[in-house]
């Protein structure tokens, strides 16, 4: 079992779909049921309109048909038990409950639209009911439900874990042994803005703001439209850079990026937006990014991967913003800085925050601009 994605040549009702993911079974036949699923997924549903999340159902449909593949099974014809197996070998080659949860979930998915479709005729889960804790809300007291919920019977329990993230100093000691500049400058932009690594990794140059003219002492507003630089959900956000870091980023702009840009012209005759281009001009991956941390974090002794400067943003940041604002602001700054949907996210960084000694936080940012300015 295979997964692949159409390109810029598929066109369903005459619109051009590209990035649609399809499965094909060992013999590369098509396999009909899930294809048509996840057609549904990218073309139909106003829920799932990002590519990404596109993938995600693809990867966890690929994951169980081939599971039904490998043991002869029929996905019309499967078990409640059988599922149940799959889910434990899951477990059993080391996935987060997290994870299997959102596969059991993706399936449930497909086998209930299977049904309202026709191509199935019954839906091999059963249901339970779950109690969970809820704050007492607006209109909590008419809330016929409390905190009871309806779940797939075969998920399983979670727990609630606070977001890891690096003490500073670990995490300036990283940046500082990263190399090149360019993906230095990627690091201290998640770890300075909370950028995701997709924002980071696709930035336009065309939302970097231009230092000239502005206050070194205060932090200058970068918006992230979403019509130009990919953002979860699509949603156009504010970041805040500190003034050392956009001058850092213009200097590359300057001096290194129209090098960059004139392989990338070469080779493939176009131009692009990107901010960050390799060594050899071609778009950076999210993967190649990955890889890329991995090697360092081998050669200083500090895993890190990109999520994790994020993290250690959002925990650093939320303890500055106490200092001077309520908790509820604090909280709201944070939320809207990293692009939370919910307030519930966010505040997980304050049992984080317990963790640090709080005369860390003075100053937190100037001496991560200070180790930047160095990098040079």
């Amino acid at each position: 079992m295979k997964l692949f994605f159409t390109d810029s040549t598929c066109s369903i009702e005459g619109v051009e779909r590209p990035n649609i993911p399809f499965l094909c079974d060992a013999q590369m036949e098509l396999v009909s049921p899930p294809n048509q699923y996840l057609r549904y997924i990218a073309t139909v549903r106003g829920r799932t309109r990002s590519e990404k999340t596109w993938q995600t159902y693809g990867s966890n449909l690929l994951e169980y048909f081939a599971f039904l593949e490998a043991n002869g099974l029929e996905w019309n014809a499967v078990s409640q038990g059988q599922i149940a197996a799959w889910r434990d070998a899951m477990l059993e080659r080391g996935c987060a409950r997290s994870t299997v949860n959102q596969r059991l979930r993706c399936v449930h998915d497909f086998y209930d639209w299977s049904v309202k479709s026709g191509t199935a005729t019954a839906v091999p889960f059963s249901k339970q009911d779950i109690w969970v804790a809820k704050p007492r809300g607006f209109l909590a007291h008419v809330d016929a439900k409390g905190g009871r919920l309806e779940v797939n019977a075969l998920t399983l329990k979670t727990y609630d874990r606070r977001p890891q993230f690096l003490l500073l100093e670990k995490a300036i000691h990283f940046l500082e042994e990263t190399h090149p500049r360019r993906l230095q400058l990627m690091g201290y932009l998640m770890l300075l803005t909370g950028m995701r690594r997709e924002e980071v990794t696709a930035l336009d140059y065309r939302v970097v703001p231009n230092p000239a003219g502005r206050d070194p002492g205060k932090q200058i507003p970068m918006v992230l439209d979403a019509s130009m630089t990919p953002t979860k959900g699509n949603k156009t956000r504010t970041v805040m850079l500190p003034y050392d870091l956009a001058v850092a980023l213009h200097e590359y702009f300057t001096f290194v990026w129209p090098k960059l840009l004139a392989l990338h012209r070469k080779k493939y005759k176009t131009e692009t937006t990107r901010f960050f281009l390799s060594r050899t001009g071609d778009p950076l991956s999210i993967k190649g990014v990955n890889n890329a941390f991995a090697k360092v974090s081998l050669k200083t002794g500090i895993h890190c991967h990109p999520h994790l400067l994020r993290h250690t943003y959002g925990t650093y940041e939320l303890l500055r913003m106490l200092r001077t604002k309520g908790e509820s602001q604090a909280l709201l700054w944070v939320k809207d800085r990293m692009g939370h949907s919910s307030i519930t996210t966010t505040e997980q960084y304050i049992h984080a925050a317990d963790l640090i000694q709080h005369d860390d936080i003075d100053g937190y940012i100037a001496d991560v601009c200070r180790s930047l300015s160095h990098g040079h």
